[in-house]
Parts: structure tokens; C-alpha cells; sequence
């Protein structure tokens, strides 16, 4: 009986053992890159994300700042072709660019975006009917000039993920929010709580080995954040993932809570959001309150990623930032630094651009105004 006992125990090692030598272990692959394009004149967003000659970008900021995006994509993407443009949701931030530009010269082989149509009486870019119009009527001239179209459920209905390296484990992955709508319906209605359309922010991860980069847009800590961790509650308990976050809406107050940092754990944080002219010298820093531009990264949530993860980046002080991964090692960071000028607090010395293209917000001049 101790014989057999003995033998089962042994058998059992040997299948665990066997288990543990067949988990996948990944080498090093080509790189991805991921570049924070700086908003130069008005809080907003637009990410260029590469691998080889696959080009995603999601989101194309302000009209304000159309020129620079395109100026980027013109040293970035050499074969002038957008494979994927995400678009996450209908907010003149993150649609406004697209208005004025920042995609002249380029195809788009592909968009995905919100899907609805937004129904708002408002009446500047950011909630506007009529903007949001003038958005749909340059889709469809992509569309005309060859791109495919999808809203998200539309696109999720057909496949949840794209496959752009199979071969070397590089996918894009949607996550589900129970905020998407479909692209026969109308927004704000009854169905959802609220009336903002952040909260639909199209939202996906982007898995490449050990390394995972996450999306959200615009969502906030309540609705939409909530849906990513209870619809992937356990998409990176994997202790070998790594993850580098887009801070999702500017970092504003409602972006980010503790619940939703510690579904994704990440690594690495960066945000997107303008060094306005308020705050610019020759004027003194004044961080504002709610949310505001002013407070854009926010001091409640720059002290909840504080908590969180020491290497948070922001263009405001860095310019452009570009981070590179093989998928396996550590992401190296590098920005070019920024376009406009602030002072050091209780200073009249100007922070210096070439000083702080590479630093994290928690070692730049600007941080000093959040303590």
C-alpha cells in the first residue's frame, strides 16, 4: 500500500513538473512602440501605436492640435497607411483632429469606433450634435476611399480580438463594456445611467508576450471601469504580466480609482492632457479645482497612482513620449520634450524643457505644485 502511495505521489510530481516545463515562456520579438503624441494647445488624446509596418492610431486629439499629430504620423508612418484607427468616443478632444487635418496625406485601412449616434443640445466641441456630424461625414469619406468600418458591438459581434502577429503573440484584445451601444441606436436614452459619453469609451488591451498595454479612453471609475473588471476579472492575474496604462480620461478625478488600479496593476502609467496657456509662463501655475483643465492630471488621482506606480509620465511635461518594448523585457521611455514653458513654484526660473523630456511626473518641477 506505502508502494502505491508512493508511486501516485511521484506520478503527481512528475505531471506537475511536466506542467510547469510546458508553460509558454517567450523570448524577446521585434519592437512595439507606443507614442503619447503631446497636446500642445487644448487638453485631448491621440496614441500612435506600432509594430513593424502596423499602425494603429487611436483617437486624433483637438482641432487645436491636428497639425503636430500629423506632423508625428509624417516621421512615424513611412508607408502613410493608419491599418486601425480607433476612435473611442464622440467628444471633440478626441474626434477634432480627424476635422482639421491631422490624417492628411494617409489612408485608413480600418476604423473602429462608438458605433450610435450622439444626440446632444450642446453647444461647444466637446458635446455637439452638429461637430459630431461633421465627424460621421469624414468617416464616410474614409470609408469611400476603401477603409472598412464597425462600431464596437458591431466589431466584437464578428471577433473579439485582432490577431496583427500570431505568430509572435501579438494581439489586440476588446474589452467588453456594458456601455457600448450599436450602431443603429441613439445616445444618451434610458438604457444607460448616465448621459456622458466617456463612459462608452471603446477600450481595449494590447497583448504582446509578458506585455500588455491598456486602453480605456475616456472611461470613468464607476461605469465603465467597472464593466473592464467585472467582465475581465482575472485578465492579469498572471504574476509574469506586465502592464503599461493610458491614464484614462486625462487623469481627471474620475478616471482611475483603487478598485480599477488594482484590476491591472500596472508597471507603467502615462497621460495625455495639455500644458495650457493659463498655466504657462509667464503665468504662475494655478492647479484650479474639479474638473476642470486646470487639474488635468488631477491631485486626487495623481496621489491614488502614487499609491500605485512610481513611473507616471505625462506629455504636458515631457512632449511627445514614446515607450518600446520586445514584449519581454523592461520598456524603455524617451520624450523630446515639451512645447511651453512653466515656472518652478515659488520661482521665477522657467522648469527647463531638456531637463525633464525623460523624467517621471514625480521627479519634474511640476510635481512640487501637488504637494
Amino acid at each position: 500500500m506505502l508502494k502505491k502511495t508512493l508511486f501516485i505521489v511521484s506520478l503527481l510530481s512528475c505531471c506537475s513538473l511536466m506542467a510547469c516545463n510546458t508553460a509558454k515562456s517567450y523570448e524577446p520579438g521585434d519592437p512595439l512602440t507606443i507614442t503619447s503624441i503631446e497636446m500642445c494647445d487644448e487638453y485631448g488624446d491621440s496614441t500612435l501605436i506600432q509594430y513593424g509596418s502596423y499602425d494603429i492610431l487611436v483617437d486624433s486629439g483637438s482641432e487645436a492640435d491636428a497639425n503636430h499629430i500629423n506632423e508625428v504620423l509624417n516621421n512615424k508612418v513611412s508607408d502613410k497607411t493608419i491599418d486601425l484607427l480607433v476612435v473611442t468616443h464622440p467628444h471633440g478632444d478626441h474626434i477634432g483632429g480627424i476635422l482639421n487635418g491631422a490624417l492628411t496625406g494617409f489612408n485608413v485601412s480600418k476604423i473602429v469606433d462608438y458605433g450610435y449616434t450622439y444626440d446632444t443640445d450642446g453647444n461647444d466641441k466637446i458635446n455637439n450634435s452638429a461637430y459630431v456630424q461633421q465627424y460621421v461625414n469624414r468617416r464616410a469619406s474614409l470609408i469611400s476611399g476603401g477603409a472598412s468600418y464597425h462600431g464596437i458591438k458591431e466589431e466584437m459581434a464578428i471577433s473579439k480580438t485582432i490577431d496583427i502577429d500570431k505568430d509572435n503573440d501579438l494581439r489586440l484584445r476588446w474589452l467588453e463594456n456594458d456601455c457600448y451601444y450599436g450602431e443603429n441606436e441613439v445616445f444618451p436614452n434610458s438604457n444607460c445611467s448616465s448621459s456622458n459619453p466617456n463612459v462608452t469609451s471603446v477600450s481595449f488591451v494590447l497583448e504582446y508576450k509578458y506585455w500588455n498595454v491598456v486602453m480605456g479612453g475616456d472611461s470613468d471609475s464607476t461605469l465603465a471601469e467597472g464593466s473592464f473588471i467585472k467582465n475581465h476579472n482575472k485578465l492579469f492575474n498572471d504574476s509574469k504580466k506586465r502592464v503599461l496604462l493610458k491614464g484614462t480620461h486625462h487623469c481627471s478625478s474620475s478616471s482611475m480609482g483603487y478598485a480599477f488600479l488594482e484590476w491591472c496593476k500596472p508597471e507603467i502609467i502615462f497621460t495625455s492632457s495639455a500644458m495650457i496657456d493659463a498655466i504657462c509662463a509667464p503665468n504662475a501655475v494655478s492647479l484650479g479645482s474639479g474638473d476642470d483643465q486646470l487639474n488635468h492630471p488631477n491631485t486626487s488621482t495623481v496621489r491614488r497612482i502614487k499609491n500605485r506606480c512610481q513611473n507616471f509620465y505625462w506629455n504636458g511635461v515631457n512632449g511627445d513620449i514614446t515607450f518600446v518594448t520586445d514584449g519581454v523585457n523592461d520598456m524603455t521611455m524617451s520624450g523630446v520634450g515639451r512645447h511651453k514653458d512653466y515656472l518652478k513654484k515659488d520661482s521665477t526660473e522657467i522648469a527647463s524643457r531638456e531637463a525633464e523630456k525623460n523624467v517621471t511626473f514625480f521627479n519634474s518641477e511640476f510635481a512640487k505644485y501637488y504637494k
